[in-house]
């Protein structure tokens, strides 16, 4: 009896892609057997944070398609349960967490406790101007 490929999803803006998406990516990868990578829009980063990426969306989607690791790359406005599980038959939503522009648990509350997984923290950058941007912006959505 042949098995089903697992598919496994992560969502995230990927805004100033850096060493930690990448650790993040490749974790994911290695809990399923096809990894979709769901790049949320400008307007979703401009609600939660207050501020539009500073990379595109089209940009960010063709920078994390080129992966390795990465089988599929989607281009969302929000983390849907169905759009998920019925579309892109995902079976595992991973949560990351502390990863700078990747969603935690927290805003993947929409979604079945069942269907997440956390996976643990990757690097962090060491750039100096990326971590001061970065900062920035979370500083700025602590407070949007």
């Amino acid at each position: 009896m042949a098995t089903v490929p697992r598919t496994g999803c992560v969502a995230g803006v990927f805004d100033l892609f850096h060493v930690g998406h990448v650790d993040v990516l490749e974790r994911a990868r290695q809990f399923c057997d096809r990894l979709v990578v769901a790049v949320l829009s400008d307007e979703w980063a401009l609600d939660a944070w207050g501020a539009r990426p500073f990379v595109p969306q089209l940009e960010r989607a063709q920078i994390v398609e080129h992966l390795r690791c990465v089988d599929e790359v989607v281009a969302v406005d929000a983390v849907l349960a169905d759009r998920l599980t019925g579309v892109l038959r995902v079976q595992t939503v991973f949560a990351a967490s502390a990863a700078d522009g990747v969603l935690g648990v927290a805003e993947l509350a929409g979604l079945p406790a069942g269907l997440i997984t956390v996976l643990p923290a990757g690097r962090r950058s060491r750039s100096p101007i990326l971590r001061a941007a970065i900062d920035q912006r979370q500083s700025r959505s602590s407070v949007a």
